[in-house]
């Protein structure tokens, strides 16, 4: 009975492994993927890192603003100089 439960969790613990395994493979691929569609999209159109850049200081000054701390962030700190390549 307790050589069963043990083959029984043995099994278990090696298909909660290839799971994982499958999980980490999935998600490379669509890191991957993004990695290259973000790459078209720059060579495309550089206007997409400026959006980035905006949709990047929009979290930031969000972050800022639910904190209790008063912050005076100049437009090169919230990565706002889009004007520069």
């Amino acid at each position: 009975m307790i050589a069963q439960q043990d083959a029984q969790r043995a099994a278990y613990i090696v298909d909660k492994a290839h799971q994982e395994k499958q999980s980490i493979i999935v998600r490379a691929q669509g890191e991957a993927e993004s990695a290259e569609l973000i790459g078209n999209a720059v060579k495309k159109d550089p206007g997409f890192l400026t959006l980035k850049r905006l949709e990047a200081a929009r979290e930031v000054a969000s972050l800022i603003r639910k904190g209790s701390n008063k912050v005076y962030l100049t437009s090169g700190t919230l990565m706002l100089n889009v004007n520069e390549k």
